[in-house]
């Protein structure tokens, strides 16, 4: 279990990273088109005098350097890029200018986001149940606020050996007490291990849930089939995986037996 003092923070691994994960997904279920990639200079837009946000000059570097998961106004949903989770599309966020209220609301969350330091930023953005994975440039971590114990109580990537009570403030402390913490790496080879063991479940090219949600006696056996469905066209052994005939495969297999759950 590695330590804080064994992990650093660099922003081109960091957006290696998240690079490798999205691309990830459009070979498993994504629509390729809706990842946006930034120009060779970063977003333009994102800039320090733009970000009306107070947080540190390395965490507005960092996301104008990022891809992103484009969100937009005419979406009904935006493309899931775990179970049900939005990431944050930042670089939409800065065009839109909304108010830092209603950002640190969607990105972080209403009930601690008065204690999360400049340094931290959210990953992703939307309602309460919308997950809260949050990013420390200073500790190069991301902590899954509130991670369901299906995850931490058996992660397949080691988690960072850390008592935030001996370095932050006690009420910084007590959010991040509430979370897992992985390298940054690792979280993210942690969300793909649980896509490649099919406990993410991607529904559509939209829609992704997880094994361990709470629903009606009827879901399981759908999880069960859509599962069947993914193994059967290959998955995860991406040399045999045809995604575009597995979601259709998924599609009429959902509509066909539960079309009460068409996501």
């Amino acid at each position: 279990m590695p330590s804080l003092e064994d992990i650093t923070y660099a922003r081109n691994e960091t957006v290696a990273a998240v690079r490798n994960y999205y691309q990830f997904l459009t070979k498993m279920y994504l629509d390729e088109a809706k990842v946006i990639e930034p120009p060779p200079e970063g977003w333009a837009h994102i800039t320090t005098r733009s970000f009306t946000l107070d947080k540190s000059k390395e965490v507005i570097n960092l996301l104008r350097h990022l891809p992103y998961i484009k969100s937009t106004l005419n979406d009904t949903v935006d493309a899931e890029g775990a179970p049900d989770c939005a990431f944050a599309d930042w670089q939409d966020i800065f065009q839109r200018g909304a108010d830092c209220r209603t950002i640190r609301i969607g990105t972080e969350d209403s009930s601690i986001s008065d204690n999360i330091p400049k340094y931290v930023v959210g990953l992703t953005c939307g309602g309460g149940y919308n997950p809260r994975f949050l990013l420390d440039v200073k500790l190069g971590t991301v902590l899954w606020y509130k991670c369901p114990g299906g995850i931490s109580d058996d992660p397949s990537r080691e988690t960072v050996d850390d008592d935030p009570y001996d370095h932050c403030s006690e009420e910084e402390a007590e959010w991040r007490a509430e979370g897992q913490t992985w390298s940054i790496p690792d979280f993210f080879a942690e969300l793909k291990d649980h896509f490649r063991r099919l406990n993410f479940v991607p529904l559509s090219s939209r829609k992704v849930v997880h094994v361990w949600k709470i629903s009606p006696p009827d879901y399981g056996a759908m999880l069960a089939g859509v599962q069947d469905i993914y193994r059967q066209h290959g998955w995860p052994d991406l040399e045999r995986y045809d995604k575009n005939e597995c979601l259709k495969a998924v599609a009429k297999f959902i509509g066909e037996h539960y079309p009460q759950h068409t996501p």
